[in-house]
């Protein structure tokens, strides 16, 4: 499986940032259909964690990101893996 990096909107009301949008172990399941085992941005938004189909849609979008984080080297794999540590952490810990 491979992971398809492109560029798009984060959210659903096209007022945010355009930013890398990273599709990992992509399988085809169509005409611009894609399974994906998780979908996040290079700047550290995950938009699904779960798995999801995704449709792919010509908005209109630029060749680059305008997400200043997007733009740059976003989260290391190494601190994006933390950042998910601890929000499981706090996820799991009593209330």
């Amino acid at each position: 499986m491979s992971d398809m990096r492109l560029v798009a909107k984060a959210l659903d009301d096209f007022g945010d940032d355009w930013h890398w949008v990273i599709l990992h172990d992509i399988e085809p399941r169509g005409d611009r259909k894609f399974y994906a085992s998780r979908v996040d941005t290079i700047c550290g938004i995950v938009l699904d964690e779960g798995g999801a189909v995704v449709t792919l849609h010509d908005t209109g979008a630029p060749d680059e990101p305008n997400c200043p984080r997007c733009q740059g080297s976003g989260l290391s794999p190494a601190l994006r893996a933390d950042l998910e540590a601890i929000l499981e952490a706090a996820e799991a810990a009593p209330v």
